[in-house]
């Protein structure tokens, strides 16, 4: 019986106690977390500005007062011009202004324009209602500028910030904990919460102890029952709950392996989180023959294997017992052939050899750069010497070759753009695709540099470019955004970190998702991306002479563009640029979570690790989390939960559905966005065949409920490979629970 069938028995005893949800007043945690919001902020010097608020910490609903005092201490009349970028979430009360106070409803930007005496002062008074509340990010600022005469003929301008906050003050809306546990035992203490970050929990044990960590894990030493009492505090409020612990003598016997499947000669990572009234007598049978004692014991197989591990926990009040299985393999057998020399920027081709169980194989060049594969090319820019290492990987360990190679100052090579991913292709598996008439070209386009142009910077240079080209065909220019050269200078230097060109991104990412991930809340119009071209200009001749890119760069729907450019002499094509268009008056796209990996009409083992990976575009809030769910036919199981992507855009989970199913037969796989309990966005079911394991010797039965295991730790190890494999050792009976109450948990 396998340690996720226990953990999952375990968690029988869970019941979720939650009482006494009250407001309570600011607690010294709420005061500190409040500390940095002082509401005042001043600029000094001839004509010294200080601006106080009412209050910096406020939430949607609220009005608070802005003051602002100016003062001249010069011997000469001043004009000078203050200028204070409101948070979009702020709005001025007033219907009429102040005098000398202008506002830009489309900014957020107001102007203050008094006229001052030598050694006069003068002040305004504004209302400002706070409208809404981004729970991800409640800290703003105010930002505030004086621009004034220094001299004759010079400007002097001075800037500041006045931080405010701005959220939703914190509610628990349970507290999971355990009902009843035992002496010594591990208990996660954790909350589900919803409010504004920061959130500090304060947790009040019971017996003296207070805990000022978030999520932590406690033991109690001694047997009893405790109220715990938990206070969550934000920069607007503290709020406070209570639930209730009773800690028992019997022993609980309970261990985790962080690796399941080692290697002979690798120590067996034993966790012990098992619990109960000292003394403790621990009985180990390590399924090989061997029976250890203690709490922790070291051991190592000597043999190929899968073996069932006994743990046995006795006291004075009674006996429990746990049960996991771990594989015992070898890592594979690996070689390598790699070109023993090259000039610069010559072809440098390695081959990978290995046996049938390698699942990858992971190449090192020496030069700050890696491939993955079987057979690669690479070249390298810098003559020298480089040791590549190439490493062999199977589910058990590693196999790491290494060789010299040595690279002679060769012929430099003029950086040509390659197109190497077919445009109709990508597109055609993207579902924001742009359909736009082709636009005819009677004569190749030629763009030469402009002396001005050039004086520019790199990014710069692109926008006159485009603009430039736009122009001869009769198209007007393109306004500069900056939340689109956000998302065109992360894609740039993406492709040249990771070594790829095109425009899906390298975490699975399109264009249009990009314009989401950096808020261009309008129309997508399209990218256009280059490598290889030294010069702006020539990037943008190359565009306009391909006909996939012409109707992008002169589309008459696109009003502005973002550009990004990156030089790296260490990736493949050392030059790299990209364009987004938007048009303004458009809609943005709507967000789609879009699947990866594995594709439609898959088919893989029962027993496999299979990763499955999706795509979405948006920040997830506090309160959200990917659920993966597995529909066997009959039921439709929740078998894994994330909130943190792998890469930028892309999120993965990484499981074995035989935790969950042990009927090979045809199933579907589907994503879900939660937000709390309420579902955000959701994929497509998409059909995954899993067939049966031929080396598998006996069914497993496992629990549909499983507890989260660690990730798995790779280690190298160093025995030497023994071609013989013992017979696999028969699974044990189910274990016998120990003499606890139990409940079942709420949903």
């Amino acid at each position: 019986m396998s340690n996720y069938r226990f953990r999952s028995l375990l968690g029988l005893v869970l019941l979720l106690v939650l009482s006494g949800l009250v407001w309570s007043l600011p607690a010294t945690a709420q005061t500190d977390l409040a500390a940095a919001y002082t509401g005042r902020a001043e600029i000094n010097g001839p004509l010294p500005v200080n601006v106080a608020l009412s209050t910096a910490v406020t939430t949607p609903g609220q009005t608070i007062l802005l003051e602002a005092q100016l003062t001249n201490t010069t011997a000469v009349a001043q004009s000078p011009v203050v200028r204070f970028d409101l948070p979009a979430s702020f709005r001025v009360v007033n219907n009429t202004l102040p005098s000398a106070v202008n506002l830009n409803l489309q900014t957020n930007q107001m102007t203050w324009r008094p006229l001052l005496a030598p050694g006069g002062q003068t002040a305004i008074s504004l209302p400002l209602r706070v409208e809404t509340a981004d729970l991800t990010q409640p800290a703003r600022a105010i930002q505030i500028s004086l621009t004034h005469e220094a001299g004759q003929e010079d400007q002097q301008q001075q800037q500041t910030a006045l931080p405010v906050w701005v959220g939703l003050p914190p509610q628990i809306q349970r507290v999971m904990v355990q009902t009843q546990a035992t002496v010594g035992q591990p208990v996660q203490l954790r909350p589900e919460l919803i409010g504004s970050d920061p959130m500090r929990q304060t947790w009040y044990l019971g017996d003296g102890r207070r805990i000022d960590v978030n999520h932590p894990t406690v033991v109690f030493p001694a047997t009893g029952v405790y109220d715990v009492r938990l206070d969550v505090a934000n920069p607007l409020a503290t709020t406070s709950a209570t639930a209730r612990i009773t800690v028992v003598p019997q022993p609980v016997a309970q261990f985790d392996l962080a690796d399941e499947t080692l290697a002979v000669g690798q120590a067996v990572p034993l966790l012990n989180l098992s619990g109960g009234k000292p003394p403790l007598q621990y009985r180990w049978d390590m399924g090989d023959g061997t029976i250890l004692q203690g709490p922790s014991p070291a051991h190592t197989y000597q043999s190929p294997g899968v073996y069932p591990i006994h743990l046995t926990v006795e006291n004075q009040y009674g006996r429990s017992e746990a049960y996991a299985v771990v594989r015992i393999g070898e890592p594979p057998i690996a070689d390598m052939e790699i070109s023993p020399s090259a000039g610069s920027y010559e072809p440098v081709v390695g081959q990978a050899y290995g046996d049938d169980t390698v699942i990858g194989y992971h190449w090192d060049m020496g030069d700050g750069r890696s491939h993955e594969g079987e057979r690669i090319t690479h070249h390298y820019h810098r003559s020298g010497n480089y040791y590549v290492v190439m490493t062999a990987s199977n589910e058990f360990g590693d196999t790491q070759i290494g060789r010299w190679v040595r690279i002679d100052q060769g012929t430099t090579y003029l950086f040509l753009p390659l197109i190497m991913q077919d445009e109709v292709a990508e597109s055609e598996a993207d579902p924001f695709a742009l359909d736009l008439a082709p636009v005819p070209l009677d004569a190749p386009f030629s763009l030469t540099a402009v002396p001005e142009a050039e004086l520019l910077p790199a990014t710069d240079r692109l926008l006159f470019y485009i603009n430039e080209a736009r122009s001869r065909f009769n198209q007007p220019p393109l306004a500069f955004n900056g939340n689109l050269s956000a998302a065109a200078q992360h894609h740039t230097a993406d492709m040249a970190r990771f070594a790829y060109t095109g425009h899906t991104g390298w975490d699975g990412s399109l264009p249009a998702e990009r314009f989401l991930r950096f808020n261009y809340g309008a129309g997508y119009a399209g990218e256009a991306t280059a490598w290889g071209f030294e010069h702006a200009y020539e990037a943008v001749e190359f565009w306009i002479n391909s006909d996939p890119h012409r109707p992008i760069i002169l589309n008459p729907a696109a009003n502005e563009v973002g550009v990004g450019y990156t030089a790296d002499f260490n990736a493949p094509n050392v030059w790299y640029w990209t364009a987004e268009f938007g048009n303004s008056r458009a809609a943005p796209p709507a967000p789609l979570l879009r699947l990866g990996q594995p594709l439609a009409e898959s088919e893989a083992l029962i027993t496999a690790d299979l990763t499955y990976s999706w795509n979405w575009p948006l920040p997830l809030a506090a309160d959200e989390q990917f659920v993966l769910y597995l529909y066997s036919g009959r039921d439709v199981l929740a078998v894994g939960r994330t909130s943190q992507p792998t890469l930028d855009m892309r999120y993965t989970l990484s499981l074995n559905a035989y935790e969950w199913v042990t009927r090979p037969d045809e199933y579907a796989w589907r994503v879900r966005l939660l937000r709390g309990t309420q579902t955000v966005a959701e994929s497509e079911w998409r059909p995954l065949t899993l067939l049966a394991d031929p080396d598998l010797p006996t069914p497993t039965p496992v629990s549909p409920t499983p507890s989260p295991t660690a990730p798995p730790v790779t280690a190298v190890p160093t025995s030497t490979p023994t071609p013989t494999q013992p017979a696999a050792t028969p699974l044990p009976p189910p274990p016998t629970m120990p003499p606890l109450v139990t409940a079942t948990p709420q949903p």
